[in-house]
């Protein structure tokens, strides 16, 4: 395990690792390690200008229709003809209601007119033909003054919302950041130094002397030796450790791990590049320091 970090993992390159690079999860030289920031640092200018575009086009004038709204315009159109159609056919029904009704009456006046005629030319009325005409009389005109009046039974028109189904925010997020990405979009020491902190290791002690980056590589490194030799090799574990830091962060660097069955005694350290942390799984506490001379 110690030479399969003690150099670097890009092909053909005979120096060195210094650090694990948390975007390819390599263990690299400084040259390639620069190298691989120096790419990364490349595109957040092109990043930059997409996110100014897209902002650029959400504050344009010209409204965003999405395609689905043609289908609900066009859905409008539709539903406006339905209607349309329909007010034709009872506006239809209602003339021919009226129309037929003044037939009747028209033809009940005719009627009637024809007998007044011929009881003028015969001189012949009685009493009770004069009282049957005016009652016919006002009969038909109470008919002709309801056709002023005829009620239509009108119900309003109910339209189920469930007709049309417009998703929400929840059901419409598949090509948006949710919650957990957007927060997630931060630097890698940030969201790495959260990510161990809940999970495999507990930060107890960490000096000035050792930066977030440098825990981070310390943690990554110590989480892959003991997936590698498990927890039967503590010894093992212990040595290449020691070998990676001399190699990457200088000399005279010392690694402690004490299990829970055992009673912790460290020495008094007396240096501000010091770290303590515990293996979660495991249950380890392991101590990472580096000796003053």
């Amino acid at each position: 395990m110690a030479s399969s970090i003690s150099s670097c993992s890009i092909n053909e390159c005979k120096r060195s690792c210094r650090a694990l690079c948390l975007c390819c999860q390599q263990y690299l030289c400084l040259d390639h390690l620069n190298e691989h920031d120096k790419i990364i640092n490349a595109q957040l200018p092109l990043l930059t200008d997409q996110i100014n575009s897209l902002y650029n086009q959400l504050n344009n004038e010209v409204v965003i229709q999405p395609s689905n709204l043609t289908d609900l315009n066009q859905w409008r159109e539709n539903a406006h003809h339905t209607i349309e159609q329909f007010y034709e056919r009872k506006r239809q029904q209602f003339d021919e209601l009226i129309q037929g009704r003044r037939n009747n009456q028209k033809k009940e006046l005719n009627e009637m007119k024809m007998k007044f005629n011929e009881l003028i030319e015969k001189q012949e009325g009685t009493k009770e033909e004069i009282d049957f005409m005016k009652k016919s009389i006002e009969f038909i005109e109470k008919d002709v003054n309801d056709l002023h009046h005829i009620h239509i039974n009108i119900n309003p028109l109910v339209i189920n919302d469930n007709l049309i189904s417009i998703p929400n925010e929840t059901t419409n997020n598949d090509n948006h950041l949710t919650t957990h990405q957007k927060r997630s979009v931060t630097s890698p020491d940030e969201s790495s130094t959260k990510s161990m902190k809940l999970s495999r290791w507990k930060i107890e002690q960490q000096t000035s002397g050792i930066t977030d980056s440098m825990r981070i590589n310390v943690l990554n490194t110590m989480s892959s030796l003991i997936d590698t030799y498990g927890s039967l090799n503590m010894q093992k574990i212990i040595k290449d450790m020691k070998n990676w830091l001399n190699e990457t962060y200088g000399k005279q660097w010392n690694v402690e791990i004490i299990d829970k069955h055992q009673k912790q005694s460290f020495q008094n350290i007396h240096t501000n590049e010091y770290l303590t942390v515990k293996e979660t799984k495991l249950e380890w506490t392991i101590v990472i320091f580096k000796e003053t001379s």
